[in-house]
């Protein structure tokens, strides 16, 4: 049986249909389970549903691709501690993917303490230093010359001048410590700026998210999320 998935945001029904039901449940549409229970596909992009970084397990919500200039860059994922989503409940309840309230369920999701993290998966060759740069003018306006040391940071952490096709980066926040590493998750570089953890997220959740389709696949998988606790 296959049953279509509309959008990034039923991502968690999915993902419970398919250990009731086995892993080829959910088949096509923008999100869809396919060959495993701890995978699932965004855009068609395979993004785990779970991931552990900073000592934290950490579930999918949303996500959607990042595009420049008409090209697919990188595919979103966006994870939090369930303890984020337990906390947004409690103030959002009833919340709906097109709610006025999303920019304020955002900010809280964003300046929450226990972890969240952005997985970037690479669809395109991309210079490390286009990827760093494009990051530090989006928090610039939101941490001033913090962003330059941010910048240098994430050039640091990827160590090379390319991040090829395929290739992952996670950026985690837990309190005000973000930590970065390549794929696989395993913490390599940590680094603690005021407001940089909330900034990182507007960037991506923010009135300008440089990725819309981020954005939606958030506010539908938040909403998807509180409607079937």
């Amino acid at each position: 049986m296959a049953i279509k998935v509309a959008a990034v945001g039923v991502a968690v029904v999915a993902i419970i249909a398919a250990i009731i039901m086995g892993p080829t449940a959910f088949l096509g549409g923008d999100v869809d389970i396919s060959g495993s229970d701890n995978n699932l596909t965004v855009d068609g992009v395979a993004m785990p549903t779970q991931i552990k970084t900073s000592g934290t397990l950490q579930n999918f919500i949303g996500g959607g691709l990042r595009m420049k200039w008409g090209f697919k860059v990188y595919v979103v994922g966006i994870y939090s501690d369930p303890k984020v989503m337990t906390s947004l409940k409690k103030k959002y309840s009833g919340f709906e993917a097109k709610d006025p309230n999303l920019s304020d369920l955002a900010t809280d999701f964003a300046e929450s303490k226990p972890a969240r993290t952005v997985l970037l998966r690479f669809q395109r060759s991309v210079a490390a230093s286009d990827i760093s740069d494009a990051l530090g003018e989006a928090l610039k306006p939101k941490v001033g010359a913090a962003s330059d040391e941010f910048q240098k940071f994430i050039l640091d952490m990827v160590g090379s001048d390319r991040l090829e096709k395929g290739s992952d980066i996670y950026i985690t926040c837990k309190g005000e410590m973000l930590s970065a590493s390549l794929t696989g998750g395993n913490d390599s570089s940590s680094i603690r700026i005021k407001g940089l953890c909330p900034a990182v997220f507007e960037v991506y959740l923010g009135e300008k998210a440089v990725s819309p389709q981020a954005k939606k696949g958030f506010a539908e998988g938040v909403a998807t999320l509180m409607a079937s606790e």
